[in-house]
């Protein structure tokens, strides 16, 4: 890892420890960041333009790096079986790359509006991925029940990850498997009410 990456890395790590401190994130510098890392404060704004970019930066990357092993996935089935493991994939391989502050992660992400611009946008983009994930892993479902059965999955793919945020990570492993369950159940309905 090069110095940068490191550095990032350690503004990241402060920025949530001072949050996870003191709870609030609008009392919280860079300069109290920069302070705290024995670093200059230009050294930190390189990056950085305040405490809600860290945690949008971090959100952003974070899916990026959803998306790019999803991709990846995807390009390489071709039977519904294989869709429906890609889906479990994304669903465990999320999970499991959710961090021991996650919950963190999550809260402040709920509050802070371009976070909140993000997760809208963002939903807008697993929409289509799922859709078509189904689309291929499920076939034979009209464009309504299609339609109908991604924006569930969404709903509670979004409510799942509020929740299993605040778990601990071996509790997570049961909530998936459960979870998992329930939306191959659902998906395996073609006609849905």
């Amino acid at each position: 890892m090069n110095k940068q990456s490191f550095l990032k890395k350690q503004i990241v790590k402060e920025a949530i420890r001072s949050v996870r401190k003191d709870k609030k994130v609008d009392e919280i510098s860079l300069l109290n960041i920069s302070r705290e890392l024995g670093v200059e404060f230009s050294e930190i704004t390189k990056f950085y333009t305040s405490i809600e970019d860290i945690f949008l930066q971090q959100q952003k990357s974070n899916w990026k790096k959803v998306y790019r092993d999803l991709d990846k996935s995807v390009k390489k089935a071709k039977t519904p079986g294989d869709f429906k493991a890609v889906f479990d994939k994304f669903l465990q391989d999320y999970v499991e790359g959710l961090s021991s502050d996650a919950d963190l992660h999550w809260e402040v992400c709920s509050f802070i509006p371009a976070c909140l611009v993000f997760r809208e946008e963002n939903k807008k983009v697993l929409y289509k991925k799922i859709h078509e994930i189904i689309k291929r892993g499920w076939p034979g479902k009209t464009p309504n029940v299609l339609e109908r059965q991604t924006n569930l999955i969404l709903l509670s793919f979004f409510g799942f990850i509020d929740h299993v945020v605040h778990q601990p990570k071996a509790e997570r492993r049961k909530i998936l498997k459960d979870f998992r369950n329930m939306l191959n159940l659902h998906l395996q309905d073609r006609l849905f009410f």
